[in-house]
């Protein structure tokens, strides 16, 4: 025996509140070569800011490239809870590397810091509340142990996923 009952869902999309915007370093000059630069461009396919790719060439130990992307909340009547999922630790860099994004607000305070390497740490990583109007500068810091193999390139997969509520995303 089975009952049907009609259901309606109707879809309004909206524009995204929240954004993705160049850093004061983006497609500025890096190591090296000059095409090695912090390359930094939003998808073209789409005008909406809700898709970033960023490029840097880092060289042994400690690399660190200061604001080279924002997320901003454009919505000027509410804030969202702001996750960072780690699709693909897939990143294949020598033992003892790491890859971490440090996320500050425009006061300079440290607000997360979400290590991209390491399969352990939380998955999507609470970043915390983005107000109305509010900026947060994202660096992006990289190590690897001198003396080993350099991988031609390694690529992280991230989702930004941000709420209005405080439920966590599935």
């Amino acid at each position: 025996m089975f009952a049907y009952y009609p259901l309606s869902i109707t879809v309004r999309p909206v524009n995204p509140p929240v954004k993705f915007v160049a850093g004061n370093n983006a497609n500025k000059p890096g190591l090296g070569k000059d095409e090695n630069g912090i390359s930094y461009k939003i998808d073209v396919s789409t005008y909406d800011d809700t898709r970033a790719e960023v490029t840097i060439h880092p060289t042994y130990q400690k690399t660190y490239y200061k604001d080279v992307l924002n997320i901003t909340n454009v919505d000027d009547s509410k804030g969202y809870n702001v996750y960072i999922r780690v699709n693909s630790y897939s990143i294949n860099l020598p033992s003892g590397s790491y890859i971490s994004l440090n996320i500050y607000d425009k006061q300079g305070y440290k607000v997360k810091t979400v290590n991209l390497t390491d399969p352990t740490s939380p998955n999507p990583n609470m970043i915390g509340y983005l107000d109305s109007g509010m900026t947060w500068i994202v660096d992006i810091e990289v190590s690897i142990p001198e003396g080993s193999s350099l991988p031609s390139s390694a690529t992280a997969i991230l989702q930004l996923i941000y709420t209005p509520s405080s439920e966590m995303p599935p």
